[in-house]
């Protein structure tokens, strides 16, 4: 469909639609690190591959597809998996190597390498608490506040609407709970919801809506445009 648009209408019209793809598993499956035993191409069996194999397979077919893309003048496409959601730490290990962001992320708690990891290259992790809250944290023990406070790049998303959510604005309800249930001042939310324009369009063209925002009202702080304090209180 990128190579031949003609013969494929429909696919390469709905790739044009597409920005991130999210293959989402039971991270809570057994998961054992792939190792060396078997390289990738040599992957034959009936079993399926550890979740490592998956991140290598996805990153090695998309990056090929994006280059072919990119040639082209067309949209190219992220790698955005589930990842950390409640499987073992070397999910995120696989997820900082191949992806370019990932879902969930709360197992990242568990880990001050990764932790600092994710805030070193500003890795951009959608956090679904409502989700989380039904299926493994409690609100009160959801590490979100600590991972936003320490500087990562988190954001608040839905996670199947129609299943966790109750009301045909499933994101307001996600940020009513950070706010009724971490006590999160409005400041804090601004900064979340800065944080999704940045992971969803990247640095360089989140700073240009921002530069065009700001040349609108004639204000020269970026920051100050997205209503976002300098300093952290």
């Amino acid at each position: 469909a990128t190579l031949e648009p003609e013969k494929h209408p429909d696919v390469a019209y709905v790739l044009k639609l597409v920005c991130m793809i999210d293959h989402v598993d039971d991270e809570s499956k057994e998961d054992i690190w792939p190792g060396e035993e078997i390289a990738p191409d040599d992957w034959t069996t009936a079993e399926n591959p550890s979740y490592g194999y998956y991140a290598y397979y996805f990153w090695a077919n998309v990056h090929k597809l994006n280059q072919l893309r990119r040639e082209r003048g067309l949209n190219t496409i992220q790698n955005r998996p589930h990842a950390g959601e409640s499987g073992p730490l070397h999910h995120l290990a696989s997820a900082f190597l191949f992806c370019d962001g990932s879902s969930h992320g709360i197992a990242l708690e568990n880990s001050d390498v990764f932790q600092y990891l994710w805030y070193l290259c500003q890795i951009g992790t959608a956090v679904s608490p409502i989700s989380n809250r039904t299926l493994f944290k409690r609100y009160v023990l959801n590490p979100f506040p600590k991972l936003f406070a320490r500087g990562l790049r988190v954001c608040l998303s839905t996670d199947d609407p129609m299943q966790f959510h109750m009301t045909n604005q499933p994101l307001i309800e996600e940020y009513s709970t950070a706010r009724q249930g971490w006590d999160s001042e409005m400041h804090d939310l601004t900064e979340i919801a800065r944080n999704s324009i940045f992971i969803s369009f990247g640095d360089e063209a989140a700073g240009e809506l921002y530069g065009a925002l700001a040349d609108t009202i004639g204000v020269d702080d970026h920051a100050h445009t997205a209503n976002v304090s300098s300093v952290r209180l």
